[in-house]
């Protein structure tokens, strides 16, 4: 998500589309996700719309991989700490008190909710420290990457044990009526499964190295078509299964739209080489540059819009429509956009804020 002084293009575009991903599902949970009748058309196009957008989060990790994991990008110490990581913890205590503080005295919550959230993290902000964790794993990672024999073991074992089988797991366990014995069975495999400790190749980690290693891959364009079948394959699994598994069993069952689903991993795969490999170009890289650049901002600020524009008319329209949804994303971004780019014109405000 954090821009850098040599940009490359499809980077950038892997931003602006993982920004909007991002707007995308917060979009759709402030209409009403949690309060409709599952079984609805509406809540269905919900469920489509935030099914298609799981990438978002894995892409921006990606994205990190592909540009702090490559020997190529000059990654000192002092850079690591003074520069990538002073930022994130800056951005993370100011726009955790700014968030806290509005909560507070903008929508009445009470004093207890504002500790959880400022022990713990508001809402979207828990990407920023989860990715600071990366960071400081950083060097670590950096010499396992340029051997590409141990960057492919590395990424069969998160393949493995952070993505198909526990995506597996859960689909047994999810299933409407399961035998008990099969019950019984998962619950001694999870078990076997958590006595291994794998927590080097779980979480994030995966993706992390995944984007260094897709950031390098050459293929032909009848893999590539592979590849994106194998992403509308996991597209589709998440939005059907997980509106499946909700209409069969009354309430929401949507485990599968976990960053770490095996389907999710299928879904985010397809974007970054999409864009990887066919490279599109903007007729103004001054323009893909301003837009990239403003998206940790947009990341930043989107919620309070969302919050602020949902007291309109035309967001309680989109609440019992969702075909206005697309628009909707449109005008979060755009506003969001408009207001990170007068910040950015103040080198103070863009210092502390952006």
């Amino acid at each position: 998500m954090l821009a850098h002084k040599q940009r490359v293009a499809y980077l950038d575009y892997l931003r602006l589309v993982a920004i909007l991903g991002v707007i995308t599902i917060h979009v759709a949970t402030s209409l009403n996700f949690y309060r409709q009748d599952y079984a609805s058309l509406n809540w269905q196009i919900l469920n489509f719309w935030d099914g298609l957008s799981r990438f978002c989060v894995p892409v921006f990790i990606m994205i990190s991989g592909a540009v702090f994991l490559n020997p190529d990008f000059d990654l000192s110490w002092e850079k690591l700490f003074k520069k990538y990581l002073r930022r994130i913890v800056v951005s993370y205590l100011i726009w955790q008190l700014i968030y806290c503080g509005w909560y507070y005295f903008a929508k009445g919550g009470d004093l207890v909710t504002v500790a959880k959230f400022l022990i713990g993290s508001y809402d979207h902000l828990w990407y920023l420290p989860m990715i600071a964790g990366l960071y400081l794993v950083t060097p670590l990672l950096r010499p396992l990457a340029r051997r590409r024999q141990l960057l492919e073991y590395y990424l069969l074992l998160a393949l493995l044990f952070a993505w198909l089988l526990p995506t597996g797991l859960d689909l047994i366990r999810l299933w409407p009526n399961p035998p008990k014995h099969m019950a019984d069975a998962l619950a001694a495999f999870k078990r076997l499964l958590g006595k291994l400790d794998l927590q080097t190749v779980m979480g994030f980690g995966g993706y992390y190295m995944a984007g260094y290693y897709f950031s390098q891959v050459h293929m032909s364009k009848r893999n590539l078509y592979f590849v994106q079948a194998l992403g509308l394959l996991g597209a589709g699994a998440t939005i059907g299964l997980s509106g499946w598994l909700t209409a069969k069993a009354g309430h929401l069952r949507l485990t599968l739209y976990s960053y770490n689903s095996f389907f999710v991993l299928l879904e985010s795969s397809a974007v970054f080489l999409s864009l990887q490999m066919l490279k599109p170009r903007l007729w103004s890289e001054e323009v893909l540059g301003e837009l990239a650049g403003s998206v940790m901002g947009i990341y930043l600020l989107h919620p309070l819009l969302i919050y602020y524009w949902g007291k309109t008319p035309v967001w309680q329209l989109a609440a019992s429509n969702s075909a206005w949804l697309p628009g909707l994303v449109i005008l979060i971004f755009a506003s969001s956009l408009a207001i990170v780019w007068l910040l950015r014109r103040s080198r103070f405000l863009a210092r502390w804020l952006l």
